[in-house]
């Protein structure tokens, strides 16, 4: 059985900066999905038993994989549909939107490649009817692929943007709108360049960091990994997505990435060459300036990265938790949670090295964390810090 689609979008007032584009016609009955990837299969099981969903993919057991577990039905190459949706990799998708139009599979195309100017180039040199695509790209995912970790509710509450072209028509980006509320995501207007721009640093700079990062280990003794913690944990987790996609990726959207990791490679000379000093002289004021001053600016960007969409993390506070480590405590924590009126903006659980029990983080709302705590303490739990 596939796991449950998101709740259908209300259909009342966007939050600010989305974009809805008709409200009432319904443009699609039938969609295929080229690629059958994370991305590709989690689209058929959020659209499962809304829409009619035909599947496509060049490996056959990727294919068979997302047809089993309830993302859609095999198109046969020559069945009609009214959306077809691309969702290979970057460099290939502007070919394979190029070869499906030339084919006439659909009245309407779009894709959700990671790098948008580049399908866009990719399809003007192919000659291709751009007034009928829209581009598009659903800010979600994992980094594991395949359909095996695909979700019905992977785009929920995440942005997803439209990328028209000059050519592009209403209908065409009407279409992306309405697949990304199916999906349970916040439709985004952007242009291609706007959008690429963003996701540079949003996304594909962390992506080079954290690999970069995670590298460093193979250089080192196995006691770095043997002590690791969460701050190993959080900034190295990307570091496991697909190497392959994310080379293709990173190719796609070079000419915005360079710059960004000339930057960052900036900073982290003037760091090295100021804790070099440091292992000197400890009490080197200019060095110790240049080491604050990367912390503090990072301090300032970090409180501008969203919990959620619309709740930045300079607006929640953390209840840490000690829990044991057995069956059912996360949930009766959430449960208790509830239960004393608080909503929960995120979790994040620290496993303790050698512990049966483990630390979970509760972000809420700053003025819910001291009542939700004392709640906590009354109800037998440990609460870690002031209550």
């Amino acid at each position: 059985m596939p796991d449950a689609p998101p709740p259908a979008r209300p259909r009342g007032r966007l939050p600010l900066g989305t974009v809805r584009l008709m409200d009432t016609v319904r443009l699609m009955d039938t969609v295929l999905v080229v690629g059958t990837g994370l991305i590709g299969a989690s689209l058929g099981l959020a659209l499962h038993g809304r829409r009619d969903v035909l599947l496509a993919d060049t490996d056959a057991a990727r294919l068979a994989q997302a047809v089993q577990r309830g993302a859609g039905r095999p198109w046969d190459g020559r069945e009609r549909v009214d959306l077809a949706v691309v969702a290979v990799p970057p460099l290939r998708t502007g070919a394979v939107l190029a070869d499906l139009q030339r084919r006439e599979v659909s009245r309407t195309f779009t894709h959700v490649a990671s790098c948008q100017s580049r399908v866009q180039r990719d399809l003007e040199g192919a000659a291709a009817d751009t007034s009928a695509i829209c581009g598009g790209h659903p800010l979600a995912g994992r980094e594991v692929t395949g359909p095996a970790g695909a979700s019905a509710r992977l785009f929920l509450g995440r942005p997803w943007v439209a990328c028209p072209y000059p050519a592009t028509s209403d209908q065409a980006r009407a279409a992306v709108t309405e697949l990304a509320e199916l999906c349970g995501a916040e439709p985004l207007l952007m242009s291609p360049e706007e959008h690429d721009r963003a996701v540079a640093l949003s996304s594909h700079l962390p992506q080079v960091v954290a690999s970069s990062l995670a590298a460093r280990l193979l250089d080192s003794d196995r006691a770095a990994a043997g002590v690791s913690g969460p701050g190993l944990q959080d900034t190295t987790r990307i570091a496991a997505s697909d190497p392959d996609l994310w080379t293709d990726v990173l190719s796609a959207n070079a000419d915005q990435v360079a710059p960004l990791a000339a930057l960052l490679a900036q900073d982290l000379a003037r760091m090295a060459a100021a804790l070099a000093v440091l292992a000197g002289r400890p009490d080197d004021g200019p060095a110790l300036a240049a080491v604050r001053d990367v912390l503090t600016r990072g301090n300032a960007g970090r409180a501008l990265v969203p919990v959620k969409r619309g709740v930045l993390d300079r607006d929640v506070a953390v209840v840490a938790v000690r829990v044991p480590d057995a069956p059912g405590r996360l949930a009766d924590l959430l449960v208790r949670a509830a239960a004393a009126g608080t909503n929960v903006e995120d979790v994040r659980v620290e496993h303790l090295a050698g512990q049966q029990t483990g630390v979970v983080e509760l972000l809420v709302r700053t003025a819910e964390r001291a009542p939700l705590a004392a709640a906590l303490v009354a109800g037998g739990l440990e609460v870690l810090g002031p209550t």
